[in-house]
C-alpha cells in the first residue's frame, strides 16, 4: 500500500519489447499520494474535470502529471491491477510518462473486478456484449460516479458532431437506458439526447426496431436532425425502407451517426457499402455520415473528422477518427506489444483519464493505423493480446482474487 509522501518517477517499458523513443532529460515530479481513496479520487476528479474543460486543449505537461498521478492512485487502490503491474516490475516509482503506464487488455475487464472502490459504491455497471474476445466472458466496467464520463461525453460530441449548434432533434435506433441499464451505448445515447436533443426519441424497444414510426417521424422533419444507430439496426432499417420504396430528403445540415459494428451478428455489410446506402436513404451528403468509436471498457469516444472538416470548409478526412485531448493513443505490435513504425497497422492502445475508477491504460483488440493525431480503424484482430498484457491466474492469486 502506498503511503502519503513524495515519489520520484523513472522510465520503464509498458509492454514486452515496447520501444522507448528518444531519451528524455531527468525529470522529478512531486506528487502527493493519499492512502485515503475517497480523498484521492475527489482530487483527481476535480483536476481531470478542469483539464477536460480546458479551452486550449490542455498542455502536455498537465496531461503527463494527471496520467502519472492517476496511475499511482490506481496502483494503490486496484488490487488486481497492482498485482499485474508488480508482475511486470512496474510501480509508481518507475513511471513518469503516459507511455510508461502498463496497459491491460480490454478482455481483462472480464477476468477480474478492475475497480478502485468497493462494490457498494458502484453507481453504474456497464457490461459488454461478450465480443471483446471470441468465447470470452463479457467485460464489466464499474463507475462510482458519472461526473467525468458525462463531461467527456458531452464535450467530445459537441466538438465533432455538433460544432455548428448546441442541440438538434435526435432519432436513436437503439434502446433507451431504462430498457438497457447495463449498456454503455444506451447510456451514452440517453445522456446525449438529454443534453443535446431537441426532440426525436428512441425507436428500439424490447430488441424491436419500430421502423414504421421512425419513417413517419423522419418524413415530417422540418429542421436538421441527427439519426443515430448501430450498424446492425441501420441495415435492418435500410432493408425495411428498400422493400417499400421509401427514401428521405432530410433538411440540409442533417447528419447520420453510426455507433458501432455488427458485434457477431449473422449478417454484415462492408463499411463503404453501408455508408453509401445511408447517404442515399437519408439524402445526407457523405461527409455528414460518420461513425463513433467507443467500447464498454473506455470512458471516452472517438468520432470521424469528416463532418467537422466539411462544416469548417476543410477537405473531409474520410474514416479518420479523432479523440479528446484527455486521452492518448498508441499502435502496438499484436505479437510483441512494441510500438509499430509510423503508418503501420497495430493494436490500438489508449490512456484515458476518464477511466479514473478502473484502469486508464487499455489495450484493445482493434487494428488501427495512426494518422494526424487520430487513427483509421482497420478491423478486429484475430490474435490474442500480446504476451504479458492480460491478467493471469497468477496475477489474480497475487491480488487475492
Amino acid at each position: 500500500m502506498l503511503v502519503s509522501g513524495t515519489l520520484v518517477w523513472a522510465v520503464v517499458p509498458t509492454c514486452p519489447g515496447r520501444q522507448e523513443g528518444p531519451p528524455h532529460p531527468p525529470v522529478k515530479t512531486h506528487i502527493s499520494v493519499h492512502t485515503d481513496a475517497a480523498q484521492a479520487a475527489a482530487e483527481l476528479d476535480q483536476d481531470i474535470s478542469a483539464y477536460i474543460l480546458a479551452e486550449d486543449g490542455g498542455s502536455e505537461t498537465v496531461f503527463t502529471d494527471l496520467a502519472v498521478r492517476l496511475f499511482a492512485y490506481q496502483y494503490a487502490h486496484n488490487a488486481p491491477y497492482r498485482a499485474f503491474c508488480d508482475q511486470r516490475g512496474v510501480t509508481p516509482r518507475d513511471v513518469r510518462r503516459w507511455q510508461d503506464i502498463p496497459a491491460v487488455s480490454a478482455a481483462s475487464f472480464g477476468d477480474a473486478r478492475l475497480a478502485c472502490f468497493p462494490p457498494e459504491r458502484t453507481v453504474l455497471r456497464f457490461i459488454s456484449s461478450g465480443t471483446t474476445r471470441a468465447g470470452g466472458r463479457p467485460s464489466v466496467h464499474e463507475l462510482e460516479t458519472t461526473r467525468l464520463y458525462d463531461l467527456s461525453l458531452s464535450r467530445q460530441f459537441a466538438r465533432w458532431v455538433l460544432p455548428d449548434r448546441d442541440a438538434m432533434p435526435m432519432f436513436c435506433l437503439a434502446p433507451p437506458f431504462e430498457d438497457a441499464p447495463h449498456s454503455s451505448l444506451s447510456y451514452m445515447l440517453s445522456r446525449l439526447h438529454q443534453r443535446h436533443g431537441a426532440g426525436g426519441g428512441f425507436f428500439v424497444h424490447g430488441d424491436r426496431l419500430d421502423a414504421g414510426r421512425l419513417c413517419r417521424s423522419l418524413a415530417v422533419a422540418a429542421e436538421p436532425v441527427i439519426v443515430f444507430g448501430t450498424a446492425f439496426a441501420f441495415v435492418h432499417f435500410i432493408d425495411f425502407c428498400r422493400a417499400r420504396g421509401i427514401r428521405f430528403d432530410l433538411p440540409p445540415g442533417s447528419r447520420v451517426l453510426e455507433t458501432g459494428g455488427f458485434k457477431g451478428r449473422s449478417r454484415t455489410v462492408e463499411r463503404d457499402e453501408l455508408y453509401a446506402d445511408l447517404s442515399a436513404l437519408f439524402g445526407v451528403p457523405a461527409p455528414l455520415c460518420l461513425s463513433e468509436y467507443g467500447m464498454c471498457e473506455l470512458g471516452s469516444q472517438w468520432y470521424d473528422a469528416s463532418l467537422r472538416d466539411a462544416l469548417l470548409g476543410a477537405p473531409p478526412r474520410d474514416g479518420l477518427k479523432m479523440g479528446p485531448h484527455w486521452a492518448r493513443i498508441a499502435a502496438v505490435d499484436p505479437i510483441s506489444g512494441a510500438d509499430v513504425p509510423p503508418g503501420e497497422p497495430g493494436l490500438l492502445q489508449v490512456v484515458d483519464l476518464v477511466n479514473r475508477g478502473s484502469v486508464a491504460a487499455v489495450l484493445t483488440a482493434d487494428l488501427v493505423r495512426l494518422q494526424d493525431k487520430g487513427f483509421v480503424y482497420l478491423g478486429r484482430s484475430p490474435a490474442a493480446p500480446p504476451k504479458g498484457c492480460s491478467l493471469t491466474m497468477e496475477t489474480l492469486r497475487a491480488a487475492g482474487g
